[in-house]
């Protein structure tokens, strides 16, 4: 994204001719105009991005197939207002700021130039589509994005060698890390190391050769041309897109949860913080959470939400579960006791769901186990999962059902807690070795889950104990990471290396893909607001300090 800081006047905007002047348009718009280029003229798919001076909310339009954007009257507060735009292979020509006049509508166009550096913009998907290699280099690379972009690689000049001790390194690092970008600044931001040291592995010189061929080590130059993505077009240009900041760049907001008040939960990936985003101020308050185990890495994954509207966090590396009161605002930790958790010291208890009865549920995929808490008596107890499947996300159905997803081998596992015997089963993904990863549970108790390195979506019928699977994404290598049902019968899922949202209609099969404002958003869970009509889609942007709302114009 590129900034801006130029004054541009209302009176100076008026007078100029830009085919888009209709009275409705100034009318029901604070900001419009068409976005062109010499090498396109009008532009579908742009991103264009408005954020008031010293404001910590950004809203993003997407210009239509006539190149016409607009921000709606009630998008944009009075005052001065910096743009920026999203358009792989273009760069805005400095327009300057923007004095957004109330009850006014300012006429503006936007003239793009091809950019001279197009690896800076290239998203994680688009580079894998770029770099030669085989799919099992491919797919090492698909996972080397938990902490940096795959940009960090293959911009660097590391010969195989200095990538044989990086690959090292980063094995030990907590995955809530990240490099952060102050200024023309990269700072590594690694909290804690992992509590056991793992040593080099017997593929990391093969590994570290391709790095080495594919980045800037042989002479600064590249053996490959890039391959860019198709900018949105028809229905994935109808959308809303507003960014709230968070109040530090080390923000890593890791999952995103709207309460029934419609204020948005986040925990953080890195630090033992939560935080409450109020939508309609854009004011952030955030608590601290506690370190039940000290010296292990003290960030958090997953958050649900109780029948009472109090947040749980599932705290990964500290081994247990915490709840918020939101009327007392104090935090209550449960850890899993040490006997319980045993299978290694770095025993991870990052998911929790909440049952209807108050049951709470976590998992750790390295000791493979399932616990519960029973919140009466304080007590935990625990039941084994099957071996070797690498358990992740997991969902809890209305009738208490819990179901957990295999991103090792592609599998839906379902604990029938009815069941005389409280039967475990595992129900294979019709594709193989998908990476089912997280999901949720709709309002007719089937199980959604995305599909991690197939690029598709599954649905689980427990009726019928079948298996649907629907092509989630509209290009390969988007990196599915979670799903959500909609009050309508839609899913929608984030593309953690495309920087998009899919949509997809389980009766149409039809797919839209939202490109999001910034490169490198890092998706994680998300969430759905059924409250609204359409319903708004929130995220973390785990990289980018940032909590994001989209909204859908139909």
């Amino acid at each position: 994204m590129q900034k801006l800081f130029v004054f541009v006047t209302l009176a100076a905007a008026m007078l100029t001719s830009f085919g888009y002047t209709r009275a409705q348009d100034r009318a029901s718009a604070s900001l419009a105009g068409i976005v062109s280029s010499d090498a396109e003229g009008p532009m579908e798919g742009v991103l264009v991005s408005a954020k008031g001076l010293g404001s910590t909310i950004a809203v993003t339009v997407v210009s239509d197939g006539q190149g016409r954007y607009s921000f709606p009257a009630d998008r944009l507060e009075p005052g001065k207002h910096s743009l920026s735009i999203r358009a792989v292979g273009y760069e805005l020509n400095d327009p300057g700021l923007v004095e957004v006049v109330a009850k006014k509508s300012v006429m503006l166009d936007l003239k793009l130039n091809q950019t001279q550096d197009l690896a800076s913009q290239l998203s994680n998907t688009e580079w894998l589509l770029s770099v030669p290699g085989s799919e099992q280099q491919k797919r090492q690379l698909y996972t080397c994005v938990s902490c940096h972009s795959l940009s960090t690689i293959l911009q660097s000049r590391f010969d195989a060698r200095g990538f044989v001790s990086i690959l090292e390194r980063m094995r030990n690092h907590t995955p809530g890390s990240m490099i952060v970008k102050l200024g023309d600044r990269l700072i590594p931001y690694e909290p804690v190391k992992m509590a056991d040291h793992e040593p080099g592995r017997a593929g990391d010189a093969a590994f570290a050769e391709y790095l080495a061929s594919i980045n800037l080590s042989k002479d600064g130059k590249r053996n490959y041309e890039f391959k860019t993505l198709p900018r949105p077009k028809g229905k994935a240009t109808k959308v809303i897109i507003t960014q709230y900041d968070l109040p530090s760049p080390f923000n890593m907001p890791h999952d995103a949860a709207v309460d029934r008040e419609g204020m948005v939960w986040y925990t953080d990936f890195a630090r033992p913080r939560m935080g409450r985003l109020n939508p309609r101020t854009g004011g952030v308050t955030e608590w601290s959470l506690p370190v039940v185990r000290p010296g292990f890495p003290e960030g958090s994954v997953e958050m649900d939400i109780d029948s009472e509207g109090n947040p749980w966090i599932g705290r990964l590396f500290q081994g247990g579960v915490a709840k918020f009161d939101k009327k007392t605002e104090k935090v209550t930790a449960w850890g899993v006791p040490e006997d319980l958790l045993a299978g290694g010291v770095n025993v991870r208890t990052g998911m929790v769901s909440v049952s209807r009865d108050g049951t709470i549920w976590t998992k750790s995929n390295q000791n493979e186990k399932l616990y519960k808490l029973d919140t009466e008596t304080n007590q935990w107890s625990s039941s084994p999962l099957p071996k070797r499947m690498n358990w992740y996300g997991m969902a809890v159905s209305s009738v208490g059902n819990v179901y957990v997803f295999s991103i090792g081998k592609g599998a839906v596992g379902e604990l029938d807690v009815n069941a005389g015997k409280k039967e475990f089963v595992v129900y294979p993904t019709p594709t193989p070795n998908s990476g089912s990863r997280r999901g949720a549970v709709d309002l007719q108790d089937r199980v959604w889950f995305a599909e991690f390195y197939s690029g598709k979506i599954g649905m689980f019928d427990p009726k019928t104990k079948a298996i649907r699977e629907w092509d989630a994404s509209t290009e390969p290598y988007a990196g599915s990471y979670d799903v959500v049902p909609d009050k309508n019968g839609e899913a929608w899922a984030g593309g953690m290396h495309s920087d998009r949202i899919y949509r997809v209609n389980s009766t149409s099969d039809q797919v839209t893909g939202y490109l999001l404002p910034s490169l490198g958003t890092n998706i994680r869970r998300m969430d759905v607001d059924n409250s609204t009509t359409p319903v708004a889609v929130w995220i973390g942007e785990n990289h980018q300090a940032k909590i994001l709302k989209l909204e859908p114009l139909d």
